[in-house]
């Protein structure tokens, strides 16, 4: 692949991680305005929203899959790093290399769990709130583990070829 070409790829990697931060940011504030809104409303009006509780479980659980997917892109994502600190320095590549691997496995199984999930709560026809599936609330777990798996995919690609670029020919 020519340099040309990996930073058409870097550019549109970059570009959607901007809309990913832009999405965590609105959703956060979407979370902090319909919890303020709903504190106000019980507390001196003693009335509420009727389905705010569902709605702010649901932006949490948007908030922390988006989170997610931008901590595995920063690498600030949880690690268990018992191995890489007692592996002597030539193998720690190979070793982050298995690491996003097995990283990558798992995201695809938890992608393609997370589909059928969707797909049987969207034949169970329940909703979130009245007139929107809660599916639609819910499609955020597939797509955060696809763009997890994606992320891991490219570091596990990018340590392969550091290793052999750095073979002598």
């Amino acid at each position: 692949m020519n340099i040309g070409a990996m930073r058409k790829i870097n550019n549109l990697i970059n570009f959607f991680g901007k809309i990913e931060e832009g999405l965590l940011i609105l959703l956060f504030i979407l979370l902090i305005f319909i919890s303020l809104l709903q504190i106000v409303l019980r507390d001196i009006f003693s009335t509420g929203i009727g389905y705010a509780d569902p709605i702010i479980r649901h932006l949490v659980l948007w908030i922390g899959l988006f989170g997610a997917t931008l901590a595995t892109k920063q690498d600030r994502h949880i690690h268990i790093d018992i191995l890489p600190r007692i592996v002597p320095g030539r193998w720690k590549s190979f070793l982050q290399i298995a690491i996003n691997s097995f990283s990558t496995s798992i995201c695809i199984f938890l992608t393609y769990s997370a589909l059928k999930f969707i797909k049987d709560e969207y034949q169970a026809k329940v909703t979130l709130v009245p007139h929107i599936p809660i599916w639609i609330g819910e499609v955020i777990l597939p797509i955060a583990f696809f763009i997890m798996t994606i992320r891991f995919f490219t570091k596990t690609i990018k340590g392969l070829v550091s290793i052999f670029r750095g073979i002598p020919s």
